[in-house]
């Protein structure tokens, strides 16, 4: 029978006295258990506090004997990375989302397996951490990309620490990134004039999709995911609690717990749905808003392709290499206007459903620097009238001296 390592005892009072109880070390040869010792204390022993200082040395002698006579379970170190990810894939992984699922599988098999798959768990050192960085960073060419990587990494490695892995403990701010090899992707936003021309062109429903994106900044999955229960009418809101997963159309919550929220719905919005429901939506099983002819709903890359890039062609709108034009423009497009128009970045935060304001902040910097170079201006032209002012006074006192003269 397993012995506990450590015994704390019972004390109780058994009519006027009080009475220790706890369990003696060894074992019964015929039971196989160990015997309960109980201890009746004089009459000095008059409160529970008194009883268990009594039982204490009883106790004391208990766990001596068991602390020296046990012996420790060997950390499990000897296994390789691969073996943790495999258990971490088998227990974890279904419990992601299957975007962020799919994006956890691409770091382990494009860089984690290949140069750590068969590294000992216990080798993890800080050297080996910066030498798998340096790696990635060959590889990439920004740095969030092997900061990301090694997040997926670090999540795993965690996990396996607290599975009772021997796994040396590493600090990410001892880890050195590496930096950017080209510059930040421009960031292609539709402001209120292109979105509505965006809008105008686009065919049903891509065009509802689109203006809802537009005034209420929501994401491609979110769109997606509307239904007509979403809708709300009497309150004026739509209610976002869903979204779609880009590649397999898998119904999942929002992307944060800040996400699933209700969006005002303006006047503009509720008179296109009120027409939308009325004259174009097509019933389906599971009531969402936007279905293809296969009563199915959209997949995010066809609303971008044949909705988004389509229109913009009609259009003319042109883009440089490489610069990812999406569902998002119409979202980077709201932030954009509000933050131009001087919102106050609380409100736009939440308008934009951020976590808190410094994600609005990081993905909107650019904004707040326009609007920062806009102020400045008008404080220098503020200082340059009075200047000018000084130099048509100063101008006037040496005419007046003149005359005086």
């Amino acid at each position: 029978m397993p012995r506990r390592r450590f015994q704390s005892g019972r004390v109780y009072l058994r009519g006027t006295r009080w009475v220790g109880s706890y369990r003696e070390y060894e074992i019964n040869p015929e039971t196989g258990k160990r015997a309960r010792k109980t201890i009746t204390f004089d009459a000095t022993v008059t409160s529970e506090r008194a009883a268990k200082a009594a039982l204490q040395p009883y106790l004391d002698d208990y766990n001596a004997r068991a602390k020296a006579n046990s012996k420790p379970s060997a950390p499990r170190g000897g296994k390789a990375v691969r073996a943790l990810i495999q258990e971490w894939t088998d227990k974890i992984l279904p419990n992601r989302k299957p975007g962020g699922a799919r994006a956890a599988l691409s770091h382990i098999r494009t860089y984690i397996l290949p140069q750590l798959g068969e590294v000992p768990l216990r080798e993890l050192s800080l050297s080996q951490h910066q030498s798998f960085v340096t790696a990635v960073g060959r590889r990439v060419d920004r740095r969030k990309t092997a900061e990301n990587v090694y997040g997926t990494l670090g999540s795993i490695l965690d996990l396996g620490q607290k599975w009772g892995y021997a796994i040396p403990s590493v600090e990410k701010r001892d880890i050195v990134f590496p930096a950017d090899k080209k510059p930040q992707p421009q960031v292609f936003f539709f402001d209120a004039d292109t979105a509505a021309r965006v809008i105008n062109i686009a065919p049903y429903p891509f065009k509802m999709m689109f203006l809802i994106a537009a005034v209420c900044g929501l994401r491609i999955g979110e769109v997606t995911a509307l239904k007509v229960a979403s809708i709300d009418f009497k309150r004026k809101l739509l209610r976002v609690t869903g979204a779609l997963d880009y590649a397999t159309r898998k119904e999942s919550t929002p992307k944060s717990d800040n996400s699933a929220a209700p969006i005002h719905m303006s006047e503009l919005l509720a008179k296109h749905l009120h027409d939308w429901l009325d004259n174009r939506y097509v019933a389906n099983v599971d009531g969402y808003l936007f279905t293809n002819s296969k009563g199915r709903p959209y997949l995010s890359d066809n609303v971008v392709k044949y909705g988004v890039h389509r229109a913009m062609k009609k259009l003319g709108i042109e883009t440089a290499k490489g610069v990812h034009v999406g569902i998002h423009c119409f979202r980077h497009g709201v932030s954009s206007e509000l933050l131009e128009a001087g919102t106050p970045i609380h409100v736009v935060t939440r308008l934009m459903r951020h976590a808190d304001s410094n994600v609005t902040l990081e993905h909107y910097a650019h904004i707040l620097g326009d609007a920062e170079r806009v102020a400045s201006e008008k404080f220098s032209q503020r200082i340059g009238q009075q200047i000018t002012q000084l130099e048509s006074d100063s101008e006037m006192e040496s005419a007046s001296v003149g005359k005086t003269a």
